[in-house]
């Protein structure tokens, strides 16, 4: 027997300490039966011989037998390693990508593109760890099923309240302005009464952020931009973006906007549901599922 396989059975017994024991007592039961059994028909050292024989080859039975225990063992733990490696793999890997923000109910999902500015709050995504691939989705409301398309980047001048300190009125008034401005090439106007019945201002309301505005003037009872309001809205025009059906890749920690197209549905008998698939940089592919209750859940493929 050579010494590597010793020392693997040693190795094994050592490891694996009820198993060593079961095989002790089995083979010194096992002994000892023998030598009652054959006692009566030693009466030489011939004789004695034969049993000593018969010992070793039970021995060397046990032997075989505890190295055969070892090789499923150690198949099984290899088994296991496997297992405990590639869900290490998936994980170091894996992409998780869930919706942000609050949504009430779903009809309040309602997306339009006009004169270059997107109505209605997109739903947004973001990619918690890893990189994400080959991203793309649907929505189902009210048993209509939309394709999502993407784009990482909205840039609009109502988002940047922040930097610019604009009222909301100032904004609203700016956007529409300058969009005759855009068209027209000319200082556009606009009355009073007229903005306050599109914007739904109603008699009393507070109007005064406008008397102090850098980028609005009025002008025989008109709205008008001033060259400051011209210029900032030239710097804040939204840059162009193109929504896809289905987007590359994105890091861990960066957002994705989507919306669908209304008019183009196909209707099925599914919930009302968000559902995303993508993959990690190994091609396994993953989902987030958003329920009708908004609940989500992401899992692998």
């Amino acid at each position: 027997m050579s010494k590597k396989l010793i020392t693997q059975i040693d190795d094994f017994l050592t490891n694996n300490i009820v198993v060593t024991i079961a095989i002790g007592y089995y083979l010194f039961l096992i002994v000892i039966l023998l030598i009652r059994w054959l006692s009566p028909y030693v009466k030489d050292n011939n004789d004695f011989t034969i049993v000593l024989n018969i010992i070793n080859i039970v021995v060397i039975f046990a032997t075989f037998l505890a190295i055969f225990l070892y090789t499923l063992e150690t198949k099984d733990l290899k088994k296991i390693q496997k297992k405990q490696l590639e869900h290490q793999q998936e994980s170091n890997l894996r992409p998780v990508i869930l919706r942000s923000g609050w949504i009430s109910k779903w009809e309040d999902i309602k997306f339009s593109i006009k004169n270059g500015q997107l109505k209605g709050q997109p739903l947004q995504f973001t990619i918690l760890k890893n990189i994400a691939k080959d991203i793309s989705g649907y929505i189902i409301i009210n048993k209509n099923k939309y394709n999502l398309l993407f784009a990482n980047e909205i840039s609009q001048i109502n988002e940047k309240d922040s930097l610019t300190l604009l009222s909301d009125l100032e904004k609203r008034i700016m956007i529409h302005l300058y969009e005759i401005y855009t068209k027209t090439k000319m200082n556009s106007k606009w009355k009073i009464s007229e903005a306050k019945q599109t914007l739904d201002i109603k008699e009393g309301e507070y109007m005064g952020t406008l008397n102090s505005s850098r980028y609005i003037r009025i002008i025989d009872d008109e709205f008008r931009l001033t060259n400051d309001g011209i210029r900032f809205m030239d710097s804040e025009k939204p840059k162009a973006f193109q929504f896809l059906p289905s987007w590359g890749w994105m890091n861990a920690g960066t957002k994705i906007n989507a919306i669908f197209e209304s008019g183009k549905y196909k209707e099925t008998q599914e919930e009302n549901q968000i559902y995303l698939t993508y993959t990690d940089m190994g091609e396994n592919k993953y989902f987030t599922r958003e329920n009708k209750d908004f609940s989500q859940s992401s899992g692998k493929l």
